[in-house]
């Protein structure tokens, strides 16, 4: 069996968005009308869901998991997806932070 090379594996992305208290709501139904639904439909897709910070209400989280790097530069290069995070800037107290991972064996 031929081992995976790094832009086979799945790729994990968190995204963490700091947002005005003011922008809260705002934020999370522009997110799920914008950004959620229409991703988990894209091919590659296996994971898309926001997550809101307990302790800081103002914090949140994309989890992102997408079957290859290819998936991934093909979601990040949507129109539809600049549009979404161009109409979110306003909301944002803080620049978009954004980390990939790769998900190594004999996890779990």
């Amino acid at each position: 069996m031929a081992p995976e090379s790094d832009d086979t594996r799945v790729v994990g992305v968190v995204a963490r968005f700091a947002v005005r208290a003011e922008h809260v709501d705002a934020f999370r139904d522009e997110v799920q009308r914008t950004m959620i639904e229409p991703t988990r439909h894209e091919p590659g897709c296996l994971r898309y869901e926001l997550w809101q910070d307990l302790a800081e209400p103002t914090r949140f989280a994309m989890v992102e998991e997408w079957e290859s790097e290819e998936a991934l530069a093909t979601h990040l290069a949507q129109p539809s997806l600049q549009e979404a995070v161009a109409a979110l800037r306003p909301m944002a107290a803080e620049p978009i932070a954004m980390q990939r991972f790769r998900q190594l064996r004999g996890g779990r």
